[in-house]
């Protein structure tokens, strides 16, 4: 049976409801907290709370005494998550929307909100955690993932950091609008979202695709950029077979690729890590929720292929070549690569050590191609300590 506490917390829900943070929206949370199992349901900008219904909703897991320090604010969703002592099915991306519904006591779990940054015609998902009088630091995920791949190192940045976390254009719930998809768009989009939230200059984290991003934006605009961290950066491929088919192949054609097996995707997912065991198996479960419900979008499956195969068609040599441009560089980076990593080869730190021999670049040799998620702690006590020595040896600079 739940405790009496939890039962009053859960039915307590409408009369701390935050209607404002809930414009347009229409969804059902279902809550599992040890034996009760309650739906939230949020709707023309009111809360109620039920009895499960049949719906498919996104469901929230935890046991009472995870849920009470929640609710009493000791504790946040995204703290819970990455300590795995909270699980979710449905939708990742939807159940970063439930806690900022509702307000909370202040007792020293991180706050967060996830807002929504138009810029133009665009829109940018983006998660804001940390207090206003911190440095900015803005991370970037990898092709296919959304800010949630990143999610498991914020609450070990936000007590140096005020933390940016958004979905790229294209993927994860921000706009999905014809474009290029290559590294400079990107980082145009980026600058342009910087721009409306009146940042002018910050830290950067990038994994995968997101680290190519972060060392575009690099070169395009080093004035905006304190330092950098790549986690396992996409690079340019020196070998790239079947590469004159690929240059004609339109990435309209993923319009047409509607269906993919769970199982598959699940697969693929386990590549990404060194040793799938060290992550929850209900992550696997819940990521692959999120990218099914993503890949329903023809716009989202055509964005995932453009930028695909601007990746493999990034040319690594000549005058406009990636290893070229990035030799100059300017702001300091920190490159950390897997020795297991299946998809960038750990040969590239000994490439990128060569090419710029004043950043620092390391080689994890238990790790895949996520350390924040294989290895979060780790992740980001090596990124507090990077950006935080680079920022002292400014301040005497200065």
């Amino acid at each position: 049976m739940a405790s009496g506490p939890v039962v009053q917390s859960v039915d307590g829900l409408p009369a701390r409801f935050l209607p404002e943070r809930a414009r347009g929206m229409d969804t059902r949370f279902r809550l599992r907290i040890g034996s009760l199992v309650r739906d939230v349901i949020v709707a023309d900008g009111a809360c109620s709370v039920d009895k499960p219904s049949e719906a498919q909703v996104t469901t929230i897991s935890t046991a009472p005494s995870t849920w009470l320090d929640m609710d009493a604010g000791r504790l946040s969703g995204i703290e819970a998550f990455a300590t795995r002592r909270l699980s979710i099915r449905g939708s990742i991306q939807e159940s970063l929307l439930f806690e900022p519904l509702f307000d909370r006591p202040d007792a020293g779990g991180l706050r967060y909100r996830v807002e929504d940054v138009v810029y133009g015609n665009h829109r940018m998902s983006t998660v804001v955690a940390g207090s206003d009088d911190l440095p900015p630091l803005v991370m970037l995920h990898g092709l296919g993932g959304t800010k949630a791949s990143l999610l498991p190192i914020v609450p070990g940045l936000t007590e140096r950091f005020k933390v940016f976390v958004p979905d790229l254009p294209g993927f994860g719930a921000s706009t999905k609008p014809r474009g290029r998809y290559d590294a400079p768009w990107f980082a145009e989009h980026v600058s342009a979202w910087m721009d409306e939230l009146g940042i002018e200059q910050a830290h950067f984290v990038g994994n995968s695709m997101g680290g190519r991003i972060t060392q575009e934006f690099g070169l395009r605009y080093p004035e905006r950029v304190a330092a950098m961290a790549l986690l396992c950066p996409a690079t340019a491929f020196s070998y790239r077979p079947g590469l004159r088919l690929v240059r004609l192949l339109r990435p309209e054609l993923g319009l047409a690729v509607g269906y993919l097996p769970r199982r598959r995707i699940q697969i693929a997912m386990k590549t990404l890590f060194s040793k799938p065991s060290r992550i929850e198996a209900s992550w696997f479960e819940a990521a692959a929720d999120d990218f099914l419900r993503t890949w329903r979008s023809p716009r989202a499956r055509m964005a995932f292929f453009a930028s695909l195969r601007n990746i493999y068609l990034d040319e690594p040599y000549g005058e406009s070549g990636f290893f070229t441009r990035v030799a100059a560089l300017q702001p300091p980076a920190y490159y950390i690569y897997g020795r297991r990593d299946t998809l960038i080869s750990p040969n590239f730190a000994k490439k990128m050590a060569k090419v710029l021999p004043d950043a620092r670049v390391e080689l994890w040799e238990d790790c895949g191609h996520t350390p924040q998620l294989e290895f979060p702690a780790r992740t980001a006590d090596r990124l507090v300590e990077f950006f935080g020595r680079k920022a002292a040896r400014a301040a005497v600079a200065g």
